[in-house]
């Protein structure tokens, strides 16, 4: 038995494999996030949906722009927040960092349980003067 038969030769083309191509996503967008000024004196800015990655630059935008227009005391009602990371951290920092060299604050007048508990995990709920932050540090020192 000759092994020419079952040997393949090198300069024989192949049909290449076929590779598995994933379906095109979607481009990633901020749509689960709804920014609305509800109060001007005092500013208070409502915050619905999720802060991620994609949301956050338009949340920055429009903290930012609510801060020029309207002074530097801001009040987040975060009530409606439904998932926040690290880059939703970083905006709230970065608003309260410009509320500051204006000379004012950004307070967190409410909050849902996920924004809650991110901002007590990190330690920023005294920051932000979370409402009922200092019950809530109480009751799991105690508990």
């Amino acid at each position: 038995m000759s092994n020419e038969t079952t040997a393949t030769r090198k300069d024989s083309p192949r049909p290449p494999l076929p590779v598995p191509v994933p379906a095109p996503r979607p481009p990633v967008e901020a749509a689960d996030l709804q920014v609305d000024v509800l109060s001007t004196v005092p500013l208070v800015v409502g915050v619905n949906g999720e802060i991620d990655i994609a949301s956050a630059p338009k949340l920055r935008e429009e903290l930012l722009r609510a801060l020029r227009r309207h002074g530097a005391r801001l009040a987040l009602d975060l009530g409606g927040v439904t998932f926040m990371d690290c880059a939703g951290v970083n905006v709230l920092l970065a608003a309260r960092r410009h509320a500051r060299l204006e000379g004012g604050w950004v307070r967190v007048a409410r909050a849902s349980r996920r924004a809650r508990n991110i901002l007590m995990i990190t330690g920023l709920q005294r920051e932000f003067a979370l409402a009922g932050s200092e019950t809530a540090a109480a009751a799991q020192v105690g508990g």
